[in-house]
Parts: structure tokens; sequence; C-alpha cells
């Protein structure tokens, strides 16, 4: 192939992958073929075309493709092209995809494609990398590549959070020949960690960081657990969530919060505070995080959270105008 000749490739009704060639290098100019196929993502996040069967005797086995990594408003999964090799920058290719799974290092997406027998195919394309809110409160995920390249994929939709604490995402879908949309919902597992005053995260893979820090506004105390107020978006989109959790003392790592989360399992968050008895008898308390800044949150407890704790605790209590608690130490007076 000469180095003159440049190839433009676009993908079919049927997500196979044709190719143009163009330039003076070409002998036949504007010859379309198609590629009978399927994509596959490597761990660095490149592409490759896998032929099975073409309509040309001279196409290659294998197609490389680069370029950044996106997706439309149909939540198709988009890669615009590069300078790299005979590629033409700026061409566009759209995988008709439908995004069916969020890890916290992966995103897969599920793709259907027709051959020229007529043939329906489905397969799964992943792509790693790590998630992170950005400074308006959106779910993006970062696909990291070579030579410190990242692409960022943001989730425009909407993420609530359930009453089992996980973080959902939603969006809407067109159908092929069909007006109505349909709606789409993916589960994020993480756990909830209570940061500062104004932050939560929701850890999805502590070990390579991948997870959301969210500002918020400093939390109040409902029946339910912990609610607080967020914006989302360039023009921010007010709204409520809710940390669904109960309250626990232990004397010897603090005041827990738990919150169920994954599986049913629990995950505590510790947290400390100055705690006093008021005229009804009930724990007054203003809590701190795990280094001893204050969350601006005041929750009130019933005495029989104290149960079990000792009677030198709420002697102390009685006796006292208020008594500490650290966080992951327990208690002091």
């Amino acid at each position: 192939m000469k180095k003159t000749e440049k190839i433009r490739y676009e993908i079919d009704p049927h997500n196979r992958l044709v190719y143009e060639k163009t330039g003076k290098g070409s002998e036949v100019p504007g010859l379309r073929t198609v590629l009978d196929g399927e994509f596959e993502i490597d761990k660095n996040n490149h592409v490759t075309y896998h032929v099975k069967k073409s309509q040309g005797y001279d196409t290659p086995q294998q197609v490389k493709l680069r370029g950044n990594w996106a997706l439309d408003n149909e939540h198709n999964l988009t890669l615009t092209l590069d300078k790299w090799g005979n590629q033409i920058a700026g061409n566009k290719l759209t995988v008709e995809s439908e995004l069916i799974d969020a890890k916290g290092d992966k995103l897969s997406f599920a793709v259907t494609s027709k051959d020229s027998q007529g043939n329906d195919h489905i397969y799964i394309l992943r792509l790693g990398g790590r998630w992170q809110a950005d400074e308006n409160n959106r779910l993006t995920f970062n696909i990291e590549k070579e030579a410190g390249i990242t692409d960022r994929i943001i989730l425009r939709g909407a993420w609530e959070v359930n009453q089992q604490n996980e973080l959902t995402y939603t969006y809407e879908k067109s159908l092929p020949g069909k007006e109505e949309k349909i709606i789409k919902t993916i589960a994020l597992k993480g756990y909830w960690d209570i940061v500062g005053k104004h932050r939560i995260t929701y850890v999805l893979n502590k070990e390579i960081g991948s997870e959301f820090d969210f500002k918020v506004s400093v939390g109040k105390p409902v029946g339910r657990g912990l609610e607080y107020e967020i914006g989302v978006g360039v023009a921010p989109s007010k709204k409520t969530i809710t940390l669904f959790g109960s309250w626990k003392v232990s004397k010897n790592s603090g005041l827990l919060f738990e919150m169920p989360y994954a599986e049913g399992k629990i995950r505590s968050v510790i947290l400390g505070g100055w705690g006093k008895l008021d005229k009804n008898h009930k724990l007054e308390l203003r809590l701190q995080n795990k280094i001893g800044e204050d969350l601006g949150i005041d929750v009130k407890l019933s005495r029989r959270i104290l149960e079990g704790q000792g009677e030198a605790f709420i002697r102390a209590l009685r006796s006292q105008k208020e008594v500490s608690i650290v966080a992951g130490v327990g208690f002091r007076w």
C-alpha cells in the first residue's frame, strides 16, 4: 500500500466495518468493501476489527484502528479516529450498542451484528478505566491509554441512590423503526463514605482510585439515615439523595453509621463527635469525620443505643456537659 493512500472507514447498519481507499495511491478510488467480522478491544483500550469474510480478495484479516472513545446521545459507543496509520483523522465510527454493565474498572456494551448470510451475532465490548465525578457531579469513566492519554466518557443520563444504597444510572434509548424509547438502568456496585462537611464518596475500586467524590450540602439526619442535597449538571439540577442506614455506638470504635450495600453486606462508617444527654435523656451528638473535622451534622439518638456500652460512659454523660467520642478510638471523658 502506498504512503499517499488513505482509507475512509465507516460502519454499516449491521455493525460491519466498511472501508474505502482514497488518495493518489488508490488504484480503484471510491471502491467500498464491506467486511464481515467483529470488533475487539485490547487491554490498552485499542480496537481491532477481526475479519471473518469480505467482498474482496485482497482484504486484511484484521484492521487496527486508533482514536478517541465517547458516547453519542443514544449511548452508542463511538470512536473518532486520529492521524495514526493510513486512517483519516476525524473520521467518526459509531457502533450501534447497548450499555449493559458498569464495574469499578470496566464499562461493557452489547453489540449485535449481521453477517453477509443474514446471521445475527451478539458479542460484548469492554473498555477498561476508572470512575470519577466531574466538577458538575456527573458520572465519568476515564479510559487510560499509553503515554498518559485519557479519554473521558460522560454519562449524561440520571443517577439515583436506591434503598440498598446502590448508585443506579438510567438512560433512554431508541429502538430501530420505533418512535418510543426504552428505559435502561444499570447498577454500579460500591459503598459510601462520609468524607467531609460537603463531601461524600462512592467507592467502586479502592485499589485503583475508582470512586465518585461528590460535592453536597451538609447532611441532614432523617428517620431512614442521612439526607443530602446535590446539584448535577452544567446547569445544576437540584435533587435529594438519602444514604440509608442505622446508628450504633461502640465504646472501642466510636459512632458507627451502618449502611447495607451489595449482596446484603453491611458497611460501617466510623465517626466521632461531641455528645451529651439532652433534657429528654436522648444522646445528642455533633458529628466529626475520621480526622476530627466538624461535619455540621447534629443527631439525636435514643439512650437505648448505649445498651451494653458501659455504665461508666452513661455516668459521664450525666455528670458532664459534654463527652468526646473519637473515631476509631471510642469514648473519652
